[in-house]
């Protein structure tokens, strides 16, 4: 396995690509279709794709006036909606991605709309995660204050639009032929309240698991075969655990509660979570499934002590797998950008530092393969005096996805920005795009008289951890709750 660097030479390759990229973006190239990549092997390694990835981009760009024409142009292919480059406004867009990578990334993207679309003032501005709806609700009830464009949690949208906060798009999207085609089925889905738009997919994700392959070798693994069943996976956690002498772990195997909510462990157990149309939160492989992953909590030691475990990590580069305390967990496909910029160092057998060696591969089942996708959509708020600015500036993010799914290595919404050559170059991002095709919603299947049901399952699932409940009266009252917000938008 080769797990050099690239060479002087290939980095200059990769540069000049990256360059070429951004001016065919600002030149506004369209590329045609790409097609779908090829189901790939079940493992792929960050040590041999890094090469490989630069060599094959370039040859990707060598043959561009193929099938793919113009594969590193920075808008997307097949997909590029028309601009109106005659409409003018001052256009505030509202986001939550404060971090290096992500806010470059958006930058980015606003520089090439501002050169797209000469007559529009884009300013974007940085909201913390935690305040950034809060605030929008607010200016959207004063009347003004509210941004023109704001990132919209994809899950919740059906209800902001119901709650009068967002702006119906529907007129747009009739308008300017905007049918939802473009996005994976699912996040176009996630937009609609009555089956009108209100918002465009930007970003979703994929989840899938990350293993250290030095802990692998520690433990006298195969570092190309990771588990496949949840069966594994305990036998694997069983040679990756390391305990203290004081009967605390210095590492865990894995532990499902990084990473894996309930609605996907009920996947991954074999639960729709929706039955004939309705949330069948309570379904008995939901059940199986919350029982499994308390049994993990308390083989290190119980709620309590699983909690101080995960208190001692922060974001990366103080994460759990970059700190090399755990040896798998789940994450999204967008951690890899934060992998490949921080490069950790993890302390081996002999206490010295060296490169964490990381592999992606399927999460573990208990019998049906899957993931889950979330994510978010560029919406308008309700009042915004800038609408059609707004708009105009939404169409071009989205005819701009490429660019950030190679800044972000987050997924782009859009299915053929997903499929740009230049990202399907690098093994691991092709690996995650052919998830794509097993994942399902985070927070179960979309459910029209209740789109976010899969809240009261989260707000119960605490208790049930801390031995209040047992998992059947938690899940139980979970579905009692659902089906009574059901009956009430009837």
């Amino acid at each position: 396995m080769n797990k050099k660097l690239p060479t002087n030479g290939v980095r200059y390759l990769a540069a000049m690509l990256f360059i070429t990229s951004l001016m065919l973006a600002a030149c506004g190239d369209s590329p045609t279709n790409t097609a779908a990549p090829a189901t790939t092997a079940a493992t792929t390694s960050v040590g041999s794709a890094t090469t490989a990835a630069t060599t094959t981009a370039a040859n990707a760009a060598t043959t561009a006036t193929g099938a793919a024409a113009n594969p590193a142009a920075g808008t997307v292919a097949g997909a590029a909606y028309k601009l109106n480059t005659s409409v003018s406004g001052k256009v505030d867009f509202w986001h939550f991605w404060g971090s290096p990578i992500r806010r470059n990334a958006i930058r980015r993207i606003v520089a090439v709309c501002q050169q797209q679309l000469p007559n529009i003032k884009i300013t974007e501005t940085f909201k913390p995660f935690g305040d950034i709806y809060t605030a929008n609700t607010a200016a959207v009830a004063a009347g003004s204050g509210m941004p023109d464009v704001i990132v919209e949690d994809r899950l919740k949208l059906p209800q902001t639009a119901a709650n009068n906060i967002e702006t119906n798009l529907q007129k747009y999207a009739t308008r300017d032929s905007v049918d939802g085609k473009a996005y994976w089925p699912f996040a176009w889905q996630q937009t609609l309240y009555n089956n009108e738009t209100y918002g465009l997919p930007f970003e979703t994700d994929i989840r899938v698991l990350y293993y250290s392959k030095n802990a692998f070798k520690e433990a006298g693994l195969d570092p190309e075969k990771p588990p496949k069943t949840w069966a594994e996976l305990e036998d694997y956690a069983n040679k990756l655990d390391k305990k203290n002498g004081d009967g605390t772990y210095s590492r865990i195997g894995f532990a499902p509660q990084f990473g894996i909510g309930w609605d996907l462990g009920g996947y991954l157990n074999g639960s729709q979570l929706v039955k004939d149309g309705k949330p069948y939160a309570n379904d008995p492989k939901i059940v199986e499934t919350l029982n499994w992953f308390k049994k993990w909590s308390d083989r290190y030691g119980g709620w309590g002590a699983f909690q101080k475990f995960k208190g001692q990590f922060s974001s990366a580069p103080n994460d759990p797998f970059m700190s090399g305390k755990v040896a798998m967990l789940v994450d999204i496909n967008g951690y890899m950008s934060q992998l490949n910029f921080f490069r950790p160092q993890i302390k081996n057998a002999d206490g010295k530092n060296e490169a964490l060696d990381w592999a992606i591969s399927d999460i573990p089942n208990n019998g049906t393969k899957a993931s889950s996708s979330g994510g978010f959509a560029l919406s308008i708020p309700r009042g915004s005096k800038n609408a059609d600015a707004a708009w105009e500036v939404i169409k071009c993010a989205s005819n701009n996805e490429s660019s950030w799914g190679r800044d972000t290595y987050s997924m782009p919404a859009n299915v053929s920005a997903a499929n740009d050559p230049v990202l399907l170059a690098d093994p691991n991002w092709k690996f995650t795009v052919d998830a794509m095709s097993y994942g399902k919603p985070v927070g179960g299947p979309y459910v029209k008289e209740y789109p976010n049901w899969g809240e009261q399952v989260d707000k119960r699932t605490t208790d049930f951890y801390e031995g209040k409940a047992d998992a059947k009266t938690t899940l139980d009252q979970a579905q009692q709750a659902i089906e009574a917000e059901i009956a009430k938008s009837k």
